[in-house]
């Protein structure tokens, strides 16, 4: 049942795509060389119906395509295993690391069909799409079969669990956010609705504890031990409960997270909300997005609710794109920029506490971040994490934007953002899919 990848090589030479080329009919043989470092994706041709260009001598020619095709054929290397679920490193040049570990996260595992199958109806190459849902799939059938829930860490050579620890945290968040957006952008693959509504039910049934979720074990759930801590990367299920019509309990949720952030001024990483503290070294903020994710998807789906009309900073404003979390957007932007601010950039802050990050003054607003930060004695990592700017920025931005973004207009297709934050449309299943020793490989290996 192992996948074992061919060996073929395209020697043809790269056509030029230009800008209004429909690239889901496009005719291409990329296929994985013998070794990742020598991969050649250069063989493509596509139909073109000509289109005037707009104001603008430049076309775009494919490159981008090309080298998402070049990056997919080195990753896709990961799913060469006996049970379909990939490894959790890749050498982009060499392979898979003589010595990775057999065990992977199910975030990181499960995290990968979005990109995988647009990239395989983008280029018509099926290999892509089928290893990444081979993999949802076979997490899958391994799931709790009484409760439908799943541990954190598996061994992908046995297929067995070696966590059973189950939640919506840490090394589990984004595997049932990509259950429901995989449905809702390619909702062809039936089976991703099947699977999604029952891991919901096990989550609801099995993980919940009023309006807080905590982690349980695969076996036992609610009747076992609990880990009664919530992490901050829990804080992107009420974003994706919106995407289920599920406005009302999404909000309960999302206020009982904003209680610590309002208690803390931050969010840690790690906060106990029997004792209602910070959980031992969790006093990190390393800038997530999530809560302001969840944020600016209840203010979506609240526009004009109890007839709220005025925006948050001016009492005369005329636009009604406007709700109660628009209010809490605001105040997450003065907080990071008075606590997290640095000279070069935003950095993680370290010290989340009631004394320090709690109870910021917002009548102060022109206060200079700095003074603030040596009066209240804050400390930072000397860092600022690449989603600070891909994911919380773009959705603080996007939820005072509400009302002119080019997203929010967007009516033609389908679209859903990745698990980092990047808008995908729809596209549909090419119409001369290209075959590929891989192909047969992974039918194999799904119909075992």
């Amino acid at each position: 049942g192992e996948i074992r990848w061919g060996a073929e090589k395209s020697n043809s030479q790269a056509s030029n795509l230009p800008a209004d080329a429909k690239v889901d009919e496009q005719l291409c043989s990329w296929e994985s060389s013998s070794s990742p470092e020598t991969v050649e994706n250069d063989n493509c041709t596509s139909k073109i119906e000509p289109k005037e260009i707009e104001s603008s001598n430049w076309e775009y020619d494919g490159f981008l395509l090309k080298l998402a095709t070049d990056i997919g054929n080195r990753l896709v290397y990961a799913f060469n295993t006996a049970s379909g679920i990939p490894y959790g490193t890749v050498n982009l040049l060499h392979g898979i690391p003589p010595q990775e570990t057999t065990v992977a996260s199910l975030a990181g595992a499960g995290t990968l069909t979005l990109e995988f199958e647009l990239l395989s109806r983008l280029t018509g190459n099926l290999k892509f799409g089928k290893a990444a849902k081979l993999a949802t799939r076979a997490l899958w059938v391994r799931r709790s079969q009484e409760l439908n829930l799943f541990g954190k860490h598996i061994d992908v050579k046995s297929g067995k669990w070696v966590e059973y620890l189950s939640g919506i945290g840490s090394n589990s968040d984004s595997f049932y956010e990509y259950l429901v957006k995989h449905h809702i952008l390619f909702p062809d693959d039936a089976d991703f609705w099947t699977m999604f509504v029952n891991v919901y039910s096990g989550i609801h049934d099995h993980s919940r504890l009023g309006e807080w979720y905590v982690d349980v074990d695969m076996g036992s759930g609610l009747r076992g031990n609990v880990r009664q801590i919530f992490e901050s990367l829990m804080a992107f299920y009420p974003g994706m409960q919106i995407l289920l019509g599920e406005v009302a309990p999404s909000a309960k949720t999302l206020n009982s997270f904003f209680l610590v952030r309002e208690f803390l001024g931050l969010l840690p990483e790690r906060f106990d909300f029997v004792h209602w503290r910070v959980d031992g070294h969790g006093d990190l903020h390393p800038l997530r997005p999530e809560l302001l994710e969840s944020n600016y998807f209840l203010h979506l789906a609240s526009i004009g609710l109890r007839g709220a009309k005025n925006g948050p900073c001016s009492k005369n404003s005329p636009s009604p794109h406007t709700s109660s979390w628009l209010w809490a957007a605001d105040f997450a932007l003065h907080t990071v920029n008075k606590l997290s601010w640095r000279p070069c950039g935003f950095a993680t802050v370290k010290n989340v506490s009631p004394a320090t990050t709690g109870g910021l003054d917002l009548v102060q607003v022109n206060r200079d971040p700095e003074a603030e930060q040596k009066r209240r004695h804050i400390s930072h990592h000397n860092e600022m994490p690449s989603f600070f700017l891909s994911e919380t920025i773009k959705y603080l931005y996007l939820t005072f934007d509400a009302e002119n973004n080019i997203l929010h207009q967007d009516s033609e297709r389908e679209w859903v953002f990745t698990t980092e934050a990047h808008p995908i449309h729809h596209e549909p299943v090419s119409s001369t899919p290209i075959l590929s020793t891989e192909d047969k490989s992974i039918d194999a290996q799904i119909s075992k």
